[in-house]
């Protein structure tokens, strides 16, 4: 091989290379032209943001059951510093204004006399750290009302200069904060297994959940749901709309015979939400058809003083994709009524029954999914799993369904498994008074969760009467 031609061919490409890269280069630098450098604001920044520090949430309920609730407030940054740097947290009134104009709400400010901070609200992140939190406690008062929602915004200032502030959202962590020192009959510890219960209101009182009773007094199940209204189109509106059956709509009109009841003695009641055979459903919503709908259900729960909503995408007919309203059916377009519903009524719980399209999107707009839904339950014999920064405390470890006798028991073993992983709830779907026999022999578990046994049931409630009977003396 001759070496010369060799080279002398290289040294010509090169040539030829080098001609056709100046050229190039020629043909696109401007020399003394503006380089746009907003694509690279931010790159050096090292942004803060505030959270509940137990529970990682910008939005946390507080339900005081004592005379204190005690937290942290943490503050995380970006980046690592390189030294310590620092900022404080206090309450900021001003904010409550804008918090519930962006919420259509009108939450009271909880009084800043009964709230907090340790070290003054300073917060140090030591370098080579990116996050530091500092104690919170809040006092409860004899002048709290209740059944009314307060609020805590907390801010940060006087941070170092080296912390960046992004945005107002960032800038805050807001605490919902509820008296419940007279409705403690089910609250059983701060970190327990809670009960999650559907009522098949169609044809059973929701006072049955008096029927179970710890031998302590306390009661077992924490939430129930009014199994169910519907979504249905309304061809009128040209829009979908909240549909109560005959059944569902009489115990809202006599809440305060059927309803309030539970709740003056701590028992969460939710609207329980199901498609109903037509094109709407609860997972093909577009995003307005979404917002729109969120915000009716929103107005249920306050209009009827409800806790909240369940959510289960089942019995939906395929969309009519023309109406601005729907959208093909997806656990993303679930997602967003799980989303919107939240900023709709933050003070009140989202839940979902994990089924059809329901449950599987981790985010929205940027905003995970533990900041939009509270709890998820299973179908029968399964559990429930997290999904974004959602854990198992927010998650069904069991469900068990009652009228068909299937699914999985609470059993002592179910009950150690539930609290060795950390679950948050157990599931029961569909109890009858009739049932009672079999349902209460599923529930042995309960000793193991609470050191108090189940007490065999004493009374019952017939459909649409607030009577308690005799059980099992006066079934029939």
């Amino acid at each position: 091989m001759n070496m010369k031609y060799i080279t002398s061919g290289l040294l010509a490409a090169m040539i030829v290379s080098s001609t056709a890269f100046l050229t190039s280069c020629a043909d696109e630098l401007e020399v003394g032209k503006n380089i746009d450098e907003s694509v690279y604001s931010g790159i050096y920044e090292n942004n803060a943001y505030l959270r509940d520090g137990k529970s990682n949430l910008v939005s946390k309920i507080v339900e005081l059951h004592g005379e204190t609730y005690a937290t942290t407030v943490k503050m995380g940054l970006s980046k690592t510093p390189n030294t310590a740097t620092s900022a404080r947290v206090k309450i900021d009134a001003a904010y409550l204004e804008t918090y519930n104009k962006a919420h259509n709400t009108d939450f009271a400010l909880y009084p800043q006399d009964l709230v907090t901070f340790a070290d003054e609200g300073i917060l140090t992140v030591n370098a080579n750290t990116k996050s530091a939190e500092v104690e919170m406690t809040i006092r409860a008062g004899e002048d709290l009302q209740e059944d009314k929602t307060y609020v805590i915004p907390v801010t940060l200032s006087d941070q170092s200069s080296d912390i960046t502030i992004k945005d107002e959202d960032a800038k805050h962590c807001i605490y919902l904060v509820k008296d419940m020192r007279n409705a403690g009959d089910t609250y059983k510890g701060e970190d327990v297994v809670k009960g999650y219960l559907f009522f098949e209101v169609n044809g059973v009182n929701p006072l049955n959940t008096f029927s179970f009773q710890l031998e302590n007094g306390k009661l077992m199940w924490d939430v129930i749901v009014l199994f169910a209204a519907n979504i249905n189109y309304d061809s009128e509106a040209g829009r979908p709309r909240v549909q109560c059956n005959p059944n569902v709509q009489y115990l809202l009109d006599n809440n305060e015979t059927f309803l309030q009841p539970l709740r003056k003695r701590g028992v969460k009641v939710l609207l329980g939400l199901l498609g109903n055979h037509d094109i709407t459903g609860l997972a093909q919503l577009s995003d307005q058809g979404a917002k729109d709908f969120a915000r009716e259900v929103a107005q249920y729960c306050k209009a009827y003083n409800l806790d909240g909503v369940n959510y289960d995408d089942e019995y939906s007919k395929s969309p009519d994709l023309s109406n601005p309203s729907l959208t093909t059916p997806s656990a993303a377009a679930a997602a967003r009524l799980c989303y919107e519903t939240k900023l709709a009524m933050p003070d009140k719980l989202v839940t979902v029954f994990a089924y059809g399209q329901m449950y599987g999107v981790s985010t929205v707009d940027g905003v995970d999914v533990s900041e939009w839904i509270d709890i998820v339950v299973p179908n029968y014999g399964s559990s429930a799993r997290p999904i974004g920064n959602l854990t198992n405390k927010e998650c069904a470890g069991v469900a068990m369904e009652f009228h068909l006798g299937i699914g999985g028991n609470l059993s002592s073993s179910t009950a150690r498994n539930l609290m060795n992983n950390g679950y948050g709830w157990y599931m029961g779907f569909a109890p009858s008074p009739e049932k009672y026999s079999s349902i209460f022999n599923r529930l042995t578990g309960v000793e193991t969760l609470y050191g108090s046994q189940i007490k065999q049931p004493t009374i019952f409630y017939k459909k649409d009467d607030p009577t308690p009977y005799k059980y099992p003396d006066d079934l029939r």
